[in-house]
């Protein structure tokens, strides 16, 4: 089995890959090094699997490469890349969202659409619901948005939708809320609360 992971160099995507590997799958990891933090600690994140026989990397960006060569003979899709970050997403920026998030994503899931793949995985977030009115927030919760990155990944998540219904992708969206872990990303709350209780 051999799975393609965009966004390999984030915090989930190196953890998915390492994670796929230990069980046997080949890995194939797509990145672009977006510059919503430094390069350093998402190329760190890679060193280990660019030691793996069965880990390839390849530097792409997904709003323009040819992606039908990175799914030859791929099996399984976990579609990870993104901009993320709610507060940088207003105003001008809003325009490199809608590509990285919704343009990204409407490629990945066109070049799948015509394979036999067992599944794809495409990355939303809590985001989609906004303020949610309950808590623990049940998936069934009213998705209303409340900022232009919250926006692009309902229409993510609609993109999914729609491909599943349209074409029978086997494609599913999996909406995270605030990950943490090592290699977690330097800009988020946590990470930071953590880095100051050390100093």
């Amino acid at each position: 089995m051999r799975a393609l992971v965009t966004g390999v160099a984030g915090f989930l995507g190196s953890t998915l890959a390492e994670a796929l590997r230990g069980t046997g799958f080949d890995v194939l990891g797509v990145d672009a090094f977006t510059p919503n933090y430094d390069a350093s600690v998402k190329r760190a994140n890679l060193e280990r699997l660019l030691r793996d026989p069965g880990f390839r990397f390849v530097e792409a960006d997904l709003r323009r490469a040819d992606l039908n060569p990175l799914l030859e003979g791929v099996t399984h899709v976990a579609h990870l890349a993104a901009l993320p970050g709610v507060r940088s997403s207003w105003g001008d920026s809003f325009r490199e969202y809608a590509e990285h998030n919704v343009l990204a994503t409407q490629r990945v899931l066109e070049a799948c659409r015509d394979r036999n793949l067992a599944r794809v995985s495409v990355a939303s977030s809590s985001s989609v619901y906004g303020s949610a009115e309950r808590a623990p927030t049940p998936e069934d919760e009213p998705r209303r948005p409340i900022s232009p990155y919250g926006v692009t990944k309902l229409a993510t998540e609609a993109l999914v939708h729609a491909y599943r219904k349209e074409y029978g992708l086997p494609a599913v969206a999996l909406r995270y809320f605030t990950v943490y872990g090592p290699r977690q990303r330097p800009d988020m709350g946590i990470h930071r609360f953590f880095e100051a209780g050390r100093h």
